[in-house]
Order: C-alpha cells, then sequence, then structure tokens
C-alpha cells in the first residue's frame, strides 16, 4: 500500500503542539525501523501518522468512540483510559482512512503490546518510543539497541515501562504482560549493560 499526501496531510490536521511533532518523528522513526528490520516501510509510516489521532480526547469523548465503533473496554481499560486511545485511534483508522487489519492491529496495540506481536506491531511499539523528540531516562539504550535486535530493544522498554508503571502504582494491562512473556519464552534475552554503558 501507499499513503498519499493527501491522506498525510489529512491526519497531521488533527494533530497540533507536542503531538503533531511526537507524530512526525514517529512516522521517520517506524519507516527507517522498517528499512532496518525488513518491514513495509509504506505500511509502517501509515501506521505511525494514524497511532495517536485521538490521544488528545476526553474520557468522555474515548468512551463515546468506544460505545460508536462497538470497542469493549476491559477493567483496567476503564480506569486508565488513556489506554484507549490506541483502540480508538485503531477504529478510526479503519473506518476513515481504509487501513489494512495489520496496520489497525498495530495501533491498536502500540501503548499495550501483545502476545506474539508481529514485526507492524513491533516496529509501531518501538517507534512510539524511540523517535527523536522522546527525552527521558531510558530511551538512549532503547535506540541502541534498536540499530541491531528489535526484540532485545523491545524487552528493554517492557521493562522500563512495567518497572515506571510499579514505580507510579499504576495498573499493568495484561496485554503488555504477555508480550514482555513471549519475548522470553521465545528465547530473547537481556543485553542491557552494554546499551546502557555506551559501549
Amino acid at each position: 500500500m501507499r499513503y498519499t499526501e493527501l491522506e498525510r496531510q489529512s491526519i497531521l490536521s488533527h494533530l497540533s503542539g507536542y503531538r503533531y511533532t511526537h507524530t512526525l518523528g514517529c512516522e521517520k522513526a517506524a519507516r527507517m525501523l522498517a528499512e532496518r528490520f525488513g518491514g513495509d516501510v509504506q505500511k509502517a509510516g501509515f501506521a505511525a501518522l494514524l497511532h495517536d489521532i485521538t490521544k488528545r480526547l476526553s474520557r468522555e469523548e474515548q468512551l463515546y468512540l468506544c460505545d460508536k465503533y462497538g470497542i469493549i473496554p476491559c477493567d483496567i481499560e476503564k480506569i486508565e483510559w488513556k489506554m484507549l486511545h490506541g483502540k480508538t485511534a485503531a477504529a478510526i483508522a479503519r473506518a476513515e482512512y481504509d487501513a489494512d487489519q495489520d496496520i489497525v492491529d498495530a495501533i491498536a496495540y502500540h501503548t499495550t503490546g501483545r502476545a506474539d506481536m508481529t514485526l507492524l506491531d513491533k516496529i509501531i511499539y518501538l517507534a512510539d518510543y524511540i523517535e527523536e523528540t522522546r527525552d527521558f531516562d531510558g530511551v538512549e539504550p532503547a535506540r541502541k539497541l534498536a540499530e541491531t535486535d528489535i526484540d532485545e530493544a523491545l524487552l528493554y522498554c517492557f521493562d522500563h515501562s512495567l518497572y515506571d508503571l510499579l514505580e507510579r502504582g499504576k495498573l499493568i494491562h495484561p496485554d503488555t504482560m504477555a508480550a514482555r512473556n513471549t519475548l522470553i519464552w521465545q528465547g530473547v534475552r537481556h543485553t542491557y549493560a552494554a546499551a546502557e554503558s555506551g559501549v
């Protein structure tokens, strides 16, 4: 598939401020990761453009979209309602931009991950984490790992995200635990020391 510049500008018109620059960074990172790891560059870019299209919405607006598109929030999503933007953005991608199912799924799970993630799922999750405007403790090791091994980079991201959630006393979505467990079961191991030391 190829997305047109008209579609691109239509999506970007829904964004402003940090969300606009973050989305452009995510598009750039997703295309780069797709090239690096053999993914579909166009699908990666399109999914990245759409991934946060509903992020700005209030809880009431998110729940309205859930009702409109038949999305049933789980108990954790009802409390941590900001997680819903992945699923509502995925619904918009399908309904308004005729996105392919693999793009819809990658958008839906870009916040939580899921068991047995596809390459496109991994690209969008990781692009969202490492894009160039991100500036937080832990982002540089993630970028370094993403230069050579997407699965090790993902495991690092999951571990750091889980640590942050625990520190803040937040609920943890079961899809995130399933995503991390799948990587471990597949034999992915930590090589964080070298990444964190800059070696």
